[in-house]
């Protein structure tokens, strides 16, 4: 029987057809869903043990958050969702929520682990965590994904109680938390990926950069402490992660699991000009040339690059604004990234070649491509003021299309077979879960959307320039504080910009009315009103080309 999605479901317990004995409430999870008693051995009672099956450990009373059973779905073989909660009233829907609805759709090929285990795993303990995940679930079940209606509502507070109690409560437990001899920094740095991801749904870049920034010198400073040998005086403190019982399992959770996630996190803020690296150490190496064995690899190896060449992109833009000389050095350091951009596809194409790879990594493949074919294309013209330059590169445009829209058609052919699923699960006969409500069309992680806008901008092809936009158009999910609509509404406007003058032998924009560089404000007020600027250039002489003093600013409504 489907019940409304804001209910929290609860199975009744089979009558007992044999006289009980004494209650033990303190037993593991198995034994209690099998309802049996429990010799409390740890880490895995015997029962367990003896029998060979999996002891998921014992349950913490942490003021009243207390793990009530689904026994429903044990009986009836449906997934487990989440655990029933008591002590936290009517919001427990909204972890509910999180876990079935929310945390499938911010999960990428290469982060699940973290959304779907880590950060629910965590909760159990740790109130920060709790609260946190309560506000996300809150977000993720009232909003849209749509920026306009995020900015809207944020300016509206007396429309987010639910969210700002919770919200204020996690940082409360956090502050805490951190002076306590038992606080590990995994704590703290899961609770700031999911403080990034409650602003970037709000659309409140500013804070969530804070955020990504708290996170970044968390892990320089456990990183120092590493290096010093000051952790081995706390061997013997255990992970609030049940399956991370040293301080060692630990660090490689963090490094494996969350420093990868805050990297990627890097890239959103190198594109809004927050100067990251003042406080990461992540941006002063030098990338490693390598094969790949996995898809994985190649995703870690993407990223590092991808930051770097960002840094390279950004300081060459800055001199040519201001008139400054490239140097010497710039030029060869813009060669070794394109070799090393060079390496890395190539890498790549040998791991496709020798790999059979699943559908999965396929279109996870195509998702690093989008990425490399952008940083390439502008790597290859960051010492160049010229827009010309980019005519050069219009096979690396279309393919930016091409593997987009692998990326867009997996996830509409994705939201399709869920919203086919859910129909036939709803229309069946036979008891089963309840359907799950829509979520927020919004994903967390950085995929298409930036480079489909780089794209409609610097790619002077009409037919190329259009196609990305028609991209944007289908409405993919809003990639943290990239929305598809709000793109494709600049975008337009730069292409009706530049093709105000085209030149009459190719039908591409002639080089006066080209833009130098489109940017978006982060800020929009509630009624979906944005400026953006639209920067163009000027010839001194026939050999001199300058970027014009001033920029042209237009207000646009999303």
């Amino acid at each position: 029987m489907a019940l409304a999605s804001s209910e929290v479901f609860r199975a009744e317990l089979p009558k007992k057809t044999r006289k009980s004995g004494s209650k033990v409430r303190t037993g593991c999870l198995t034994c209690k869903i099998r309802r049996i008693k429990c010799d409390e051995k740890r880490p895995s009672c015997s029962r367990c043990a003896s029998t060979g099956r999996k002891c998921d450990g014992y349950a913490q009373d942490a003021g009243g958050f207390q793990f009530k059973v689904a026994v429903f779905q044990q009986l009836s073989g449906h997934r487990p969702r989440l655990p029933m909660l008591s002590g936290l009233g009517e919001n427990v829907q909204y972890l509910e929520f999180y876990h079935r609805c929310a945390q499938p759709t911010l999960s990428s090929r290469f982060d699940n682990e973290f959304w779907s285990r880590i950060s629910l795993q965590l909760a159990q303990q740790e109130p920060a965590v709790r609260h946190a995940l309560i506000a996300l679930g809150y977000l993720h079940k009232t909003e849209s994904g749509n920026l306009k209606d995020a900015r809207s509502r944020f300016a509206a507070h007396a429309e987010h109680k639910t969210l700002l109690l919770h919200y204020n409560k996690a940082v409360r437990c956090l502050t805490d938390r951190m002076v306590e001899p038992s606080y590990t920094p995994e704590i703290g740095l899961v609770t700031c990926v999911l403080f990034i991801c409650i602003e970037y749904m709000r659309g409140n870049w500013a804070t969530a950069f804070m955020h990504l920034s708290n996170g970044l010198n968390i892990i320089t400073a456990w990183r120092n402490k590493q290096l010093n040998g000051s952790s081995s005086a706390s061997s013997s403190l255990r992970s609030p992660l049940g399956s991370m019982s040293s301080v060692s399992a630990s660090g490689t959770m963090i490094e494996d699991k969350l420093v990868p996630i805050f990297i990627r996190s890097i890239t959103a803020a190198l594109i809004y000009g927050i100067p990251v690296e003042q406080v990461s150490d992540h941006l002063s190496v030098r990338y490693e040339i390598r094969p790949f064995a996995t898809i994985l690899e190649a995703q870690s190896s993407n990223h590092e690059l991808r930051n770097l060449s960002l840094v390279f992109i950004r300081d060459m833009g800055k001199k040519l604004f201001e008139g400054d000389i490239i140097l010497p050095e710039d030029f060869r350091y813009q060669s070794y990234l394109l070799e090393c951009h060079y390496s890395w596809i190539l890498s790549v194409k040998n791991l496709e070649r020798s790999n059979h790879l699943s559908k999965e990594d396929e279109v996870a493949a195509s998702c690093l491509k989008v990425s490399y074919y952008s940083t390439y294309i502008l790597v290859a013209c960051a010492t160049e003021a010229r827009q010309m330059s980019y005519d050069q590169h219009l096979e690396s445009f279309k393919a930016i299309n091409q593997h987009a829209k692998t990326v867009i058609d997996s996830m509409q052919l994705a939201a399709s077979s869920a919203s086919l699923s859910a129909s036939e699960s709803s229309s069946s006969t036979l008891t089963s879960s309840p359907t799950p409500p829509p979520s927020a069309n919004f994903t967390f992680e950085l995929s298409v959307i930036p480079s489909l806008f780089f794209c409609a901008n610097s790619c002077r092809c009409p037919i190329t320039r259009r196609e990305a936009i028609s991209l944007l158009s289908l409405n993919p999910p809003r990639e943290g504080l990239w929305d598809p609509r709000q793109t494709a509404i600049v975008a337009k406007r730069a292409v009706e910009i530049e093709e105000s003058e085209l030149d009459p032998v190719t039908g591409w924009p002639v080089e006066r009315t080209r833009l130098y560089s489109v940017t978006i404000d982060g800020n929009m007020d509630r009624n979906g009103r944005f400026s953006a600027r639209f920067t163009t250039g000027f010839h001194v002489d026939n050999f001199t080309w300058k970027l014009a003093e001033r920029m042209g600013v237009e207000w646009l409504v999303l």
